[in-house]
């Protein structure tokens, strides 16, 4: 075989190669994210929406602020939203029984018919963020709750009063008709959710768990239904949260010898502590992309074909695909455990050195990432002896002062499926995902009352709204009010009444077992979903091997100091 012939037939090679590498990538995308089938959307009752809000808006007059100290929390507040509550919703205290956990915490128990069943639970939280009223870019007092423009504005419109009132609303409405449930319905109202939910929800659920509760499902806030979340996508997107990130916040520390500042040293305690700071950012925890991988199987049917080419072939396009979704504050978030300084202390006065300086860094953790590998990562990145690196309260990485990530709940579970359909039924053209919440909720607590906690408010908001949370302005729809209402009543109705075969498949999971037969039909059948079974998230999360993070670190080129 002379050389021409050679050249030739490794062309043919290389171009058949190539040819197959083209159709491999595009037989991968063909796959990637079934279409969803058609729901017809449901009829719900009227529901006057307007009566809610302003039901809510009395709620939101209450100033049930949340301090990290004490001392500075309105007991009167609490107890006052407590009575309004009684008020407003007598059926609710009449037929529930009612609990008062660390004075302001509440948990109501409506009992199930079968008490054989898996029970349920519902929860949100009565403490809000402390608002500015001094501030005039609010456009009504922030704890009027004044009804205007088609809006009931004050804070905890949005987070989370209106998922109090929500609920106590289907329920009121609920026995109004006398619906009974098969399974108990638990519902718990925290009062501390903003400031960690130590005495809130963590006591709620160790008092459950005390009694021998195991829920077949929790809903808490999370997510929601966004407008024009990703620009390449028309449809409304509705996120589910079936996991939150963790939690650490660590204090870095610096004493070096003060003095005055015409004669400062080569390098003061501001300066070495800024150069550890500026170290954790420019060398970021490694990104991964099976969280944001994972949600997009269920939206790429609606990407671009370029776009759902890439999520789809991660293995071919990821470096460029971390480097993009990096330019997003909220997709970066989603792919990393992330860095933020958040509070910096040092110096009395211009003209004298400080002998010490503090900072405090937060990190939210990815699930797949620990404490002590963030914190051993922390002080590889610092690299300088000088800086000391503690937990920000107290002795130990898990406490006050962080948390791992919270475990994963499984998006093929009935309950997740049902939730999804119903999602889908009450906002029409609505495209459903299993998220990561970013942020934190006190649905982490319930870890030991549920593997099956779900996290998501019955609304459909946009990204104005959402910059309103913890912000000034905060406001919901009246439209919103009505919606939620009859979100709640229907989920409640559904999820009350799920047949015993559902707790019979979701134990044997858990426990790894085989399910049998008969039962993997009759709900497969029930469950009416996609066609395509997707990995699980745990199951995605997995994949992720040393070498993939080898390869990421490898990417990042490191910053002179």
């Amino acid at each position: 075989m002379n050389i021409e012939t050679l050249l030739i037939s490794v062309g043919i090679g290389l171009f058949v190669l190539l040819l197959f590498l083209i159709g491999f990538i595009i037989l991968k995308t063909a796959l990637y994210s079934p279409q969803p089938k058609k729901i017809k959307p449901r009829e719900f009752p009227y529901v006057d929406g307007k009566s809610v809000a302003e039901r809510l808006g009395l709620a939101v007059q209450y100033r049930t602020v949340s301090y990290d100290d004490p001392k500075k929390i309105d007991g009167n507040a609490f107890l006052g939203l407590h009575r309004l509550f009684k008020t407003l919703y007598p059926l609710v205290h009449t037929h529930l029984k009612l609990e008062t956990v660390n004075e302001y915490s509440l948990l109501y128990t409506w009992e199930g018919t079968d008490p054989d069943l898996q029970p349920i639970m519902l929860i949100s939280h009565l403490d809000v963020v402390p608002a500015d009223e001094e501030d005039r870019d609010w456009d009504h007092p922030p704890f009027s709750g004044e009804l205007a423009d088609g809006y009931v504005w004050g804070r905890g419109t949005l987070d989370i009063k209106c998922g109090v009132i929500g609920i106590l609303e289907a329920v009121e409405y609920l026995l109004k008709a006398d619906f009974k449930p098969e399974r108990t319905v638990y519902i718990a109202f925290g009062h501390d959710e903003e400031i960690g939910g130590e005495d809130g929800a963590q006591a709620i659920a160790a008092l459950l768990e005390a009694r021998g509760v195991q829920a077949g499902s929790l809903l808490d806030e999370g997510g929601s239904v966004y407008e024009n979340f990703f620009p390449e996508i028309e449809e409304p997107l509705g996120f589910v949260g079936i996991s939150e990130k963790g939690y650490l916040s660590l204090r870095l520390s610096v004493s070096q010898d003060g003095g005055h500042s015409s004669m400062p040293s080569r390098q003061t305690a501001i300066g070495i502590l800024s150069q550890a700071i500026a170290r954790l950012e420019a060398r970021p925890m490694p990104a991964h992309l099976e969280v944001v991988e994972f949600m997009m199987s269920y939206l790429g049917s609606a990407l671009p074909f370029f776009q759902r080419m890439a999520f789809a072939n991660t293995w071919l396009f990821g470096g460029r695909l971390k480097k993009r979704l990096a330019k997003s504050n909220l997709m970066n978030a989603s792919i990393r455990t992330t860095t933020a300084p958040t509070i910096i202390k040092a110096g009395v006065k211009d003209n004298v050195l400080p002998a010490k300086a503090e900072a405090v860094v937060n990190f939210r953790l990815l699930p797949g990432d620990e404490l002590p590998e963030v914190y051993e990562m922390v002080l590889a990145r610092i690299n300088d002896e000088r800086v000391h690196v503690t937990p920000f309260i107290g002795d130990l990485l898990e406490g006050p002062s962080g948390w791992n990530p919270s475990p994963v709940a499984d998006a093929e579970s009935p309950y997740f499926l049902r939730l999804s359909r119903l999602v889908r039924e009450a906002f029409p053209e609505t495209l459903v995902t299993p998220f990561l919440v970013v942020g934190g909720t006190d649905a982490r607590h319930y870890a030991s009352v549920t593997d099956n906690a779900f996290r998501f408010m019955p609304i459909q908001i946009t990204k104005d709204d959402l910059q309103s949370v913890h912000a000034v302005n905060e406001r919901l729809s009246i439209t919103n009010c009505a919606k939620m209402v009859n979100f709640y009543s229907a989920y409640i109705q559904e999820m009350a009444t799920l047949p015993a075969d559902i707790d019979l498949l979701t134990q044997e999971e858990a426990a790894d077992e085989e399910t049998p037969a008969e039962v993997v039909e009759d709900v497969t059948a029930w469950e009416d979903e996609e066609d395509m079974p997707i990995p699980s998230l745990e199951e995605t999360m997995a994949l992720s091997t040393e070498e993939g993070q080898a390869e990421q670190e490898a990417e990042e080129e490191p910053t002179e100091d």
